[in-house]
């Protein structure tokens, strides 16, 4: 029998992207994060800004764009979390180095890019431009990738994004993009690949299973949390990117930095939305004290920033 409708839940309208998610993430992690991107001149690119005004991020490089409408996502959810996307992200290639304050490179400890790979004209050039400038005003560079498409070969992938990664500092892409770069499904394959950019740390998301990172001198593969019940894992991803983050700035190290992150993304995939599980410091910094000390090569106690 053919369908022609399925009734589902109420839709629940929120904002997303990986640059935006971490910027929120931050944000309600006590940090200072300016973002910078490209919206529409529409009512989607209202409801962007208005959300991002109320959560307290510094939107001072954001821009609207005339003509083309904001990016949207349609995310289907299934019971336990798993999602499906239809996306309309036409504006995301359009975005360019020029439109990113200079000012804002100049304020940043940490210039961070997400969404390498499916951003037109900064992959043909632009992030490899915004990370040598940062680089020259002595700025730690950061990349997230994202959009496989399981059509491009890996040599398609690693030649595209190879003019960033010689200016990356920490490398910090989900195992299915990392495996999509490298053309390598074992992790010290494809750490084998990436090892001759130089990245001070490879970070590699893996989902459930926790992370992978390794300075190439150790490494560590972090298992997650087990407490949580998924609701939604849009955006755990990006929590995690924004948790390490936060752990960096406190000056922890990066495997202290991942367990946290860790924490993060999995307080955010109990609430439906990209961010809308991500609690304030405190709460996650007492969750990871009272329950890390089972994590293998975790150095307890944390200290906290100050």
């Amino acid at each position: 029998m053919k369908l022609d409708a399925w009734n589902i839940e109420s839709p629940k309208p929120s904002t997303g992207g990986d640059a935006l998610n971490v910027a929120i993430t931050l944000t309600k992690l006590g940090a200072n994060p300016v973002l910078s991107g490209l919206i529409g001149n529409d009512s989607n690119g209202d409801f962007v800004l208005n959300h991002l005004t109320e959560v307290g991020v510094d939107v001072r490089g954001v821009s609207r764009h005339p003509s083309e409408g904001t990016a949207v996502s349609y995310i289907l959810i299934e019971e336990g979390g798993s999602r499906h996307f239809i996306v309309s992200t036409a504006l995301c290639a359009l975005f360019r180095y020029e439109d990113i304050p200079q000012t804002l490179i100049e304020e940043a400890d940490i210039v961070y890019l997400g969404s390498a790979m499916c951003m037109e004209a900064m992959d043909r050039g632009g992030a490899a431009a915004l990370f040598k400038k940062a680089h020259s005003l002595g700025k730690m560079t950061m990349a997230d990738t994202a959009a496989v498409n399981p059509y491009r070969s890996s040599d398609y992938y690693l030649k595209l994004l190879d003019p960033m990664l010689k200016e990356t500092d920490i490398f910090i892409p989900s195992y299915e993009e990392a495996s999509a770069i490298t053309g390598r499904e074992d992790i010290s394959g494809i750490r084998d690949v990436l090892a001759p950019y130089g990245f001070t740390l490879l970070i590699v998301k893996l989902g459930a299973k926790g992370c992978y990172v390794t300075d190439f001198k150790q490494e560590w593969t972090i298992p997650t949390f087990t407490d949580f019940k998924p609701v939604d894992t849009t955006g755990a991803g990006d929590s995690f990117t924004g948790g390490f983050i936060r752990g960096l700035l406190a000056g922890w190290s990066p495997e202290t930095s991942a367990v946290f992150a860790n924490a993060v993304a999995s307080f955010n995939v109990t609430k439906v939305g990209a961010t809308g599980g991500v609690p304030d410091f405190d709460t996650v910094y007492a969750y990871v004290t009272e329950h890390a000390g089972g994590v293998e090569r975790f150095p307890l106690p944390i200290t906290p920033e100050g």
